[in-house]
């Protein structure tokens, strides 16, 4: 009897989708790997490096080397190699953004990472928005480095790299993308780390979390309406809500906070694994 194929999709929810690695630490405990994926925007940056052939256990030791520590951090940003604080900002002052998501995407990925997503271990797809064609653009071949940038492009604070249309945060239009795990899987899994508006103890919410909270209550209800009309069988949400768009430095925070949401989808996987084995005798 062969494993499940398992269709993984990682959502987008910046900071908060840090808890990404606790479900690829679930996997890895199991002993299995998804027959594919899909990512979105963080989803979409973490993933590559599970898809590319990465272990969790690296890309948690990678995302801790460069977010624990922030004077560490700092030094990596100054640091030669595959991209520096200087190429990072963009100092233009005629130019609104002024984070260069390429430059972005070197700084963090770890430079094992395959050149080509046609080359990676588990198929995988990135999904970006068409801004003007208001619709998904998807990458599963190419160079991941642009493929990634964009997905994480932010207007008016991280630049995407330059294309025949204009490209943003694939967060827009599909924000947990199951969409495009569903062919040849016999169970699709979409990990959502939106989180949701959180109430805070401050008499007044800064515009910041409302402008936040608003986005996140647009990609949810996209979230939910995709889940209505695709097949979704384990849908997990990490306790991630109490984090903000930018806490990347409260990495540790996010990983304790995400540790239940690894249990359960190793709960959930062992769970069709099991009805596999019984269907099958």
């Amino acid at each position: 009897m062969s494993d499940p194929r398992i269709g993984l999709a990682l959502g987008g929810g910046a900071a908060r989708g840090l808890a990404h690695i606790q479900i690829l630490h679930a996997f890895d405990e199991l002993g299995i790997k998804p027959h594919r994926m899909s990512g979105t925007s963080i989803g979409a940056l973490l993933g590559a490096g599970y898809a590319s052939g990465l272990s969790a256990a690296e890309i948690e030791e990678h995302s801790r080397s460069v977010l624990s520590n922030k004077l560490d951090a700092a030094r990596r940003a100054f640091s030669s190699g595959r991209g520096g604080l200087l190429d990072l900002i963009n100092f233009n002052p005629l130019a609104s953004p002024i984070i260069d998501g390429t430059q972005l995407v070197k700084l963090v990925l770890p430079a094992t990472v395959k050149d080509d997503l046609a080359d990676f271990n588990i198929p995988f797809t990135i999904v970006t928005t068409d801004f003007y064609g208001m619709s998904e653009v998807v990458f599963s071949t190419g160079d991941p480095l642009f493929a990634i940038a964009a997905s994480i492009a932010i207007p008016g604070v991280i630049s995407a790299p330059k294309h025949e249309t204009t490209l943003i945060d694939g967060g827009c239009v599909n924000p947990v993308p199951i969409s495009h795990v569903q062919e040849d899987c016999d169970v699709v899994a979409g990990i959502n780390v939106i989180g949701k508006p959180h109430r805070t103890t401050a008499s007044d919410t800064r515009t910041a979390d409302l402008l936040s909270g608003a986005m996140q209550i647009q990609q949810q209800k996209i979230a939910q309406s995709q889940r209505e009309i695709l097949r979704c069988d384990i849908w997990i949400e990490p306790a991630i809500s109490q984090f903000r768009i930018h806490d990347f430095f409260r990495f540790e925070d996010i990983l304790i906070a995400a540790r239940p949401a690894r249990d359960e989808i190793k709960r959930a996987l062992d769970d069709v694994m099991n009805r596999r084995v019984s269907s099958d005798a």
